[in-house]
């Protein structure tokens, strides 16, 4: 499975520019910094554009990033608990909390794989037109069975790298 991904940074300025990719979206990560309140309370504002835009099966998960931040009592910056985010991700129907370190990497393949398994998921559950490139997930080639397969190596045919 290959997937594309577009970050933001959370940035309003870029906001009309990712309406664009919501169309067509089949998952979406929602990350916030877990020693900045004021980015889990603007996650709500991302995911009601997500739900207006993008389809209806849209997998998503909540992210709260800089969980090294929050590593030890005595230097403890976390203003989100796990528990508050678990509980805002059952109410508004988001699959699942998870939390990363963009510093360290811990979870960080975690949140991505969640991701992929739900979409492969709904790819098995004939939930996507493999055939439409409207639905943000590509099938094989004109002559294919229409079948999707997951690979079992993480890191097998990754290529490039981030912005």
């Amino acid at each position: 499975m290959k997937l594309s991904l577009w970050d933001t940074a959370g940035q309003e300025t870029y906001k009309s520019v990712t309406r664009s990719y919501f169309r067509g979206a089949s998952g979406a990560l929602l990350v916030f910094d877990i020693s900045r309140r004021p980015t889990f309370a603007h996650v709500k504002d991302w995911l009601d554009d997500l739900r207006n835009i993008a389809d209806k099966d849209i997998v998503v998960i909540l992210v709260g990033n800089k969980s090294d931040l929050a590593s030890t009592e005595a230097e403890n910056k976390r203003e989100v608990t796990t528990q508050e985010a678990e509980e805002w991700a059952r109410i508004n129907g988001v699959l699942e909390y998870v939390e990363t370190s963009a510093k360290s990497g811990e979870g960080v393949e975690l949140a991505f794989a969640r991701v992929a398994e739900r979409i492969y998921q709904n790819i098995e559950a004939g939930k996507y037109d493999l055939n439409d490139r409207r639905s943000g997930v590509k099938g094989p080639g004109a002559g294919g069975q229409g079948r999707v397969k997951l690979g079992t190596d993480a890191n097998k045919g990754m290529t490039g790298g981030c912005c």
